[in-house]
């Protein structure tokens, strides 16, 4: 999206490995997964246990299924201990694991059992205050995208949060009914992020505990919910690193209307500045040039904005992120590029020179609107884990990216940008990017 406002009980499963006696002259194995490539887990989580052979080391990489699983180990050598957590969804969870030796490998497949969101909450939270934005139509026909906080502290007139609050940031999709009031009926966690009517974001939906500053924040991102919305009511359950949280709110549901703001371009009126001149606000806590690597667990997605910034040309985000047991980790890119097309299906490849004014094969600088919203291009670095806060960000405000389509599914993307401070911050990193 284009704006980022930024005890379960283990079930052992012992499995048996029978192995046939290898004849004297057979040829030695080298890499044999024993306990067979495909295993059923429990909704309620546990550990399941791999048998393999390998003469070799092994390594375990989660190809997808992130959010199901907990950890993985190797205790030992022949033994890998891949940890779920309990699945709290209506639906059937799928993991994918890569075991790997030098030269060979096995894909090993989990089917998690379905489950449902508990109604004995771990957390009950009794919000005093809602705040946020009613966007419209501006992500897509047929859907009215609303983004808001359930909180004890609310916002401040500059839109930011105050110093030791609690903050459920809920990120969701209604019938496109060109109300400001968030409507009534009930919305359930959409892990596609499809965009459709009742549905939260997974991507974007959170708690966040401010500390002594706004500055000292942790994030801890849902893995599950369920909003049930009636008249003048919420009520909220949500799966928070596998400790169910009910958040209720009672009062008025209406949001700031900005599904009419313009959002850049010049309507006819000269080049305007979406960031108000505002170089001199501009944050960044970097105090020295920064070359971004993405060479172990990361992540690489696309989004396409429609023609967010009203130029005639498809608007992409694009992010750029290192992970670290299935958690958000380290450096991270954020791209937001103006297109010289108008095509929704990924049509990105280009060079792009980086400024304020939004137009054709613009990559948009970093700035913060006017309702303390973090809009363009920007680098951060997260704490890691899956409640962590941000430990160096910066905003991107000129140079160039480029974005090579290399012809095999994958991109090449060279960035060379300065942040406010005149930090250099370099990439150069070729991978597969996901349409998220």
């Amino acid at each position: 999206m284009k704006h980022f406002i930024m005890l379960l009980a283990i079930v052992s499963m012992a499995l048996s490995v029978s192995c046939s006696n290898e004849a004297a002259d057979a040829p030695k194995v080298k890499f044999e997964v024993t306990s067979g490539v495909e295993y059923k887990v429990d909704a309620n989580g546990g550990d399941i246990y791999v048998a393999y052979i390998s003469e070799e080391d092994v390594t375990a990489t989660i190809v997808s299924g992130n959010e199901a699983i907990k950890e993985i180990k190797n205790p030992a050598k022949g033994i890998l201990v891949v940890t779920f957590k309990a699945n709290t969804t209506g639906a059937m969870r799928t993991a994918v694991v890569e075991l790997r030796s030098v030269k060979d490998f096995a894909t090993l497949v989990f089917l998690q059992a379905s489950g449902t969101v508990s109604g004995n909450a771990d957390v009950n939270f009794a919000a005093s205050s809602m705040d946020g934005y009613y966007y419209g139509e501006k992500y897509g026909e047929g859907s009215d995208r609303y983004a808001f906080f359930l909180s004890d502290k609310g916002l401040n007139n500059g839109g930011q949060a105050y110093g030791n609050g609690t903050y459920y940031y809920i990120d969701c999709f209604g019938p496109a009914t060109k109300s400001n009031s968030l409507p009534i009926g009930t919305y359930t966690f959409d892990a596609a992020n499809s965009g459709e009517p009742y549905t939260i974001n997974s991507e974007n939906s959170q708690l966040m505990l401010t500390g002594e500053t706004v500055e000292d924040i942790e994030v801890i991102y849902m893995t599950n919910a369920k909003m049930v919305v009636s008249a003048n009511k919420i009520v909220l359950e949500a799966t928070l690193d596998g400790r169910v949280h009910k958040v209720t709110f009672q009062g008025d549901l209406a949001l700031e209307d900005v599904s009419g703001e313009n959002t850049g371009g010049d309507n006819g009126n000269g080049n305007d500045d979406p960031t108000g001149g505002q170089d001199g606000e501009a944050q960044s806590t970097l105090e020295q040039d920064r070359h971004v690597t993405f060479d172990g667990e990361h992540r690489a997605k696309w989004g396409y904005e429609g023609d967010y910034w009203q130029v005639g040309y498809s608007n992409y985000t694009i992010y750029i992120m290192n992970k670290s047991g299935g958690y958000v980790y380290g450096d991270t890119l954020q791209f937001d590029l103006i297109t010289n097309n108008k095509s929704q299906d990924g049509q990105f490849a280009g060079k792009y020179t980086i400024s304020n004014t939004p137009g054709k094969m613009v990559m948009m600088a970093g700035f913060t609107n006017k309702y303390a919203q973090a809009v363009g291009s920007w680098f951060y670095e997260y704490g890691g884990g899956s409640a962590s806060g941000y430990k160096n960000y910066a905003m991107i405000k000129s140079g160039s990216a480029e974005f090579i389509d290399n012809g095999d599914g994958t991109h090449t993307v060279i960035l060379d940008a300065y942040d406010y401070k005149g930090n250099n911050i370099t990439c150069n990193w070729t991978g597969v990017i996901e349409e998220d």
